[in-house]
């Protein structure tokens, strides 16, 4: 899925003059995934981090792939950063391995991205950069594993994993593993946080779990953004097929638990109800990889699985609102930035909603229930296709990149050579 280039001008133009910006220093960003091409929550986060860094400092990548066309994509890196190093992991093989580490007592998600040669290179690295190596931005707990311990610490841990397991273990089978898994992850964030300079979440209520696991830490939020040049309604049109359809739209990965989870919840407990009232109204799931119990839905009245698609904003731009429906929502959803950025109503389920704190969004409407869902959505079908400048413009002020990134770069424009600091 096409999502946006990693900065337009108006976000470099930004970054380059913050006043905290001092003389480039090195640094090592490490990440559990390529963050190229931003076309995926995590990797859209990372590529808008890195690019950023990039702009002023020297930044060596550290990452892994999960197939050859990922290494490729890593490797295109190679024009902004000093180094690139990507491994490509086997899932299969990898996720074997870490099964046998859990059984033993470890943890999961970081025995997943145990790697000799990704710690080979990062000690090789260490040594030939030396004191010049001044920082080292980790994303994602998973790979903490690998930053060098005498080289200053930051951590976006973007969500506290731990939590999502735990809730994994009260909802999917087998709930005592996920408890387990849970449990052992919650340890290392709070150590891992502990170690840290610094630790970034996506929202308030990431901070305050993190808070109260290692009440010691530094702990900061920085939410996400979105590309409004590229989600401009103005400039996106829905193309002629879309234009004579009438749907609601869910945009989003559809091998990610949560959204598959959404999406059949909606699929069966809200669409019969809505198509009651509006018989022609459909269902669009627009993500690459649909699970198998997405794909089946594909065969119900008025069910559009679309699997991957090029482009998602022609999606966007012919619905007449998305739906966020998820029962489990960690972070900020990308999926809403967009919507919201296209000017489209979203009708939201409290968990997502909840990731807004107290100042939801202009634009998102709370759904508790099936008859708030039927009612709202079709309040909204009623009328035709368009887009809401207002909502928008509300959005623009509170989610660009420039802005929600700047405590991140402005703490690593702080850092200098270790050979320079004092002690």
């Amino acid at each position: 899925m096409v999502r946006a280039p990693l900065l337009n001008t108006e976000e470099v133009a930004a970054f380059n003059s913050c006043s905290a910006y001092q003389t480039p220093v090195d640094i090592l960003f490490l990440s559990h995934c390529v963050p190229n091409p931003p076309d995926k929550g995590e990797k859209i986060r990372a590529a808008h981090e890195l690019n950023a860094l990039a702009k002023k400092h020297r930044v060596h990548l550290a990452c892994f792939a999960r197939s050859e066309e990922e290494v490729r994509h890593a490797r295109e890196l190679k024009d902004r950063c000093a180094s690139v190093f990507v491994e490509q992991l086997s899932s299969w093989r990898a996720l074997a391995a870490a099964a046998l580490r859990f059984g033993a007592g470890g943890c999961l998600n970081t025995s997943f991205y145990r790697s000799s040669a990704m710690d080979r290179h990062i000690e090789s690295l260490n040594e030939s950069l030396g004191p010049r190596l001044a920082a080292t931005l980790v994303y994602s707990s998973a790979v903490v594993q690998f930053a060098p311990k005498n080289v200053p610490l930051w951590i976006d841990m973007v969500d506290v994993d731990s939590e999502k397991w735990l809730e994994y273990g009260q909802t999917r089978w087998p709930g005592a593993v996920y408890k387990v898994e849970g449990q052992r992850l919650r340890g290392m964030e709070a150590s891992y946080a502990a170690r840290a300079q610094c630790t970034f979440l996506t929202t308030p209520r990431e901070q305050r779990i993190l808070q109260e696991i290692a009440p010691r830490a530094r702990v900061e939020s920085l939410m996400n953004g979105v590309d409004f040049e590229a989600f401009d309604p103005a400039l996106c049109a829905a193309s002629a097929d879309l234009k004579k359809r009438e749907y609601v739209v869910f945009v989003g990965s559809m091998d990610y638990f949560p959204n598959v989870d959404a999406c059949c919840w909606f699929a069966e407990s809200v669409l019969p109800d809505l198509r009651k009232r509006r018989p022609g109204l459909e269902f669009f799931i627009v993500g690459r990889t649909p699970s198998s119990a997405v794909r089946r839905l594909a065969s119900r009245p008025g069910i559009v699985v679309t699997g991957g698609v090029p482009d998602v904003r022609p999606y966007l731009a012919g619905a007449r609102s998305m739906v966020a429906p998820l029962r489990i929502a960690r972070g900020v959803q990308n999926k809403v930035l967009e919507a919201l950025a296209m000017g489209k109503r979203v009708q939201a389920s409290p968990a997502v909603a909840s990731t807004f704190g107290e100042d939801l969004p202009v634009g998102i409407t709370v759904c508790p229930s099936v008859a708030d869902y039927v009612r709202e959505i079709g309040n909204v079908a009623e009328s035709p296709v368009s887009w809401d400048a207002e909502i928008r413009n509300q959005a623009r002020t509170r989610f660009t990149w420039e802005h929600n990134l700047l405590p991140l770069v402005e703490a690593l424009d702080h850092v200098a050579p270790r050979s320079t600091v004092a002690g």
